[in-house]
């Protein structure tokens, strides 16, 4: 099969169901390797994490007593030696935890297993390893996008299942007001700078909408926002007024915005939108953090 050029995963399938073989030993046979050769390829590859023809062994065992699981930054090294993806190296792992494999999607299956298995530490390095797959310059994004994910995910299966909407009602609404710090972030072409609004926001409930009425800040602008909110998915308006002795010269900009509600209620990020000089779109980065209840001598009426 390898002379006539068939993929690894295919000759690793006909080992399994000749041999009775389980995927991991059966993805290196295919390749004609010993143990002890691809712990030397893997040493060769990452020689700051050396491993010996035990540590395959432990790794090819598991799910038995005397085998140790292979963390997810482990499958995936393997897999690269292998030239095979995760999901090839763990085909028969529903097989082992008496689950029909065809009713979950195998790219799950490791995901699921690292999460019910792994000390959070181990988790943490392992989603690591992974992260430096992703674009650099994006990665920090990607992984706050992922940790929003799955907040949000974790709020939906404590209202009662994956696939459930969640929907706000007057009470949502109520928990939401308060003080808020705001904080965006913009690039100022005249300045030639990267600069930040800082508010401190009261909001209140009216019409079905989290009503934003600030104080003058430290440059004398007042900002105003009016949002609504779908469960975890905060949208809305804004309007900012700037001091007519500051730098912008009582100038007044409009946009919309765009949040993640954290699902402690505590806090919110997003993206803001807005025109720009010459009718250019421009955006940038918004917070909000929770500060406290109203205070009624500052509230807005």
């Amino acid at each position: 099969m390898r002379a006539r050029g068939k993929p690894w995963r295919l000759i690793a399938d006909a080992l399994r169901e000749q041999f009775g073989l389980n995927a991991r030993a059966a993805i290196r046979l295919a390749h004609g390797w010993s143990q002890s050769e691809v712990a030397q390829r893997w040493t060769a590859e990452w020689p700051d994490d050396p491993k010996t023809f035990k540590n395959i062994s432990y790794w090819e065992t598991w799910p038995s007593t005397t085998g140790y699981a292979p963390s997810l930054a482990v499958l995936e090294r393997l897999a690269f030696l292998y030239r095979c993806s995760v999901a090839d190296m763990l085909v028969d792992w529903g097989d082992h935890r008496g689950r029909d494999v065809e009713s979950t999607h195998p790219a799950q299956e490791p995901i699921a297993w690292q999460v019910e298995h792994l000390a959070l530490p181990e988790l943490t390095r392992s989603i690591e390893c992974w992260s430096s797959q992703l674009p650099e310059a994006e990665r920090h994004w990607l992984l706050l996008k992922l940790s929003t994910a799955t907040a949000a995910a974790a709020h939906l299966s404590a209202r009662g299942g994956g696939n459930s909407t969640i929907t706000s009602g007057r009470n949502d609404l109520d928990r939401l007001c308060g003080r808020w710090r705001s904080v965006y972030r913009f690039r100022s072409t005249s300045r030639n700078a990267e600069l930040e609004g800082v508010h401190e926001l009261s909001f209140r409930t009216a019409q079905g909408q989290l009503i934003g009425h600030s104080q003058p800040n430290t440059s004398g602008s007042i900002l105003e926002m009016a949002l609504r909110v779908d469960g975890l998915a905060v949208t809305g308006s804004w309007e900012e007024r700037t001091s007519p002795t500051g730098h912008y010269r009582a100038a007044t900009y409009r946009g919309s915005v765009e949040f993640v509600l954290d699902p402690t209620g505590r806090s919110m990020t997003g993206q803001w939108l807005g025109l720009g000089k010459h009718f250019v779109v421009n955006s940038g980065p918004w917070e909000l953090s929770w500060i406290g209840d109203a205070d009624p001598d500052t509230a807005h009426p």
